[in-house]
This record gives C-alpha cells, structure tokens and sequence, in this order.
C-alpha cells in the first residue's frame, strides 16, 4: 500500500507523531511519505490509499479545544475518496478535537476511517497499534502481514 502522512505541528509534537506513525507503515513494508499541510507531495497523494492527517489541541486546559491551525488543514490539498485516519496530540486534554478534526477530513474529502488521540509527553505509546488498525480497515488482515483466517470446514 502507499500510505501519505499529512501533519500540522507548532511545538514538534505533532511532527514526531507523524514521523513515528511514518516509520511503523514503513516497518510494515509499505509506501510511506510524511509532509506538513504545506508541503504535500501531491502525485504521492494522488496515488495514496490511505491517509493520516494530524494536528495539535488547540484551546485552554479545560474548555475549548479545536484542531490547531485549523485554517492550514482547511487549506491542504484535497483528498477526494481517500480513506483517512486522524491524529491528534494533546497537552492535558484534547476534548472533541478528534470529532472537530474528522469534519476537516470529510470537507478535504476524505472518508473517515477513525482516529486516535496522543499525549504529547507519552509518544510512541500507541502508535503501532493506531498504525495497524488503520492498515487493517483499509487493506485487511494481509496489509499488516498477517494471514486472512481461512476454514476448512
């Protein structure tokens, strides 16, 4: 498969989710391309078939969390038809921003597939299996290597 990383980060967190997310598709023998918003590789995308997209929580400690730089997401290219899975990383809290994060995706176009929530200061925890997971619903069981479960009865 060929797998597009699209992130937003403002401190790095983000970014190395990213990357983190990048090198477990890479270790599971597929395509892998990481870019910020503004420097998407549109011909990989084109031929992507499956997307993260990432940012950070944006907002007070307690209230009001939305994607950060929500506008840069609304801006990156459009991923029509693309099944995509959503990231976001978090201080404390990041309230609905996975909710408010899967409109973005759907108005870029892409079919949302998911999403998953990281804590800033516990990265790589849970990255693999957000990794596996995202290659299973799009490609089955054979996108992470494992052998589809067959009868023989």
């Amino acid at each position: 498969m060929k797998v597009a990383v699209i992130y937003e980060s403002r401190t790095g967190n983000t970014r190395r989710a990213a990357e983190l997310i990048g090198a477990a598709v890479a270790e599971l023998g597929h395509e892998v391309g990481v870019w910020s918003t503004g420097e998407v590789n549109l011909d990989f995308l084109a031929d992507a078939d499956l997307v993260f997209v990432g940012t950070w929580t944006d907002g007070i400690i307690v209230a009001g969390h939305r994607p950060g730089d929500k506008r840069r997401l609304e801006a990156m290219p459009g991923i029509w038809g693309k099944p995509t899975a959503g990231f976001v990383t978090y201080a404390v809290h990041c309230g609905k921003v996975l909710d408010k994060l899967a409109r973005v995706v759907r108005a870029r176009g892409g079919e949302w597939i998911g999403g998953r929530a990281f804590r800033r200061d516990k990265l790589p925890e849970g990255i693999g299996e957000f990794v596996v997971a995202a290659l299973e619903a799009v490609g089955g069981p054979e996108a992470v290597g494992l052998e589809a479960a067959t009868s023989s009865d």
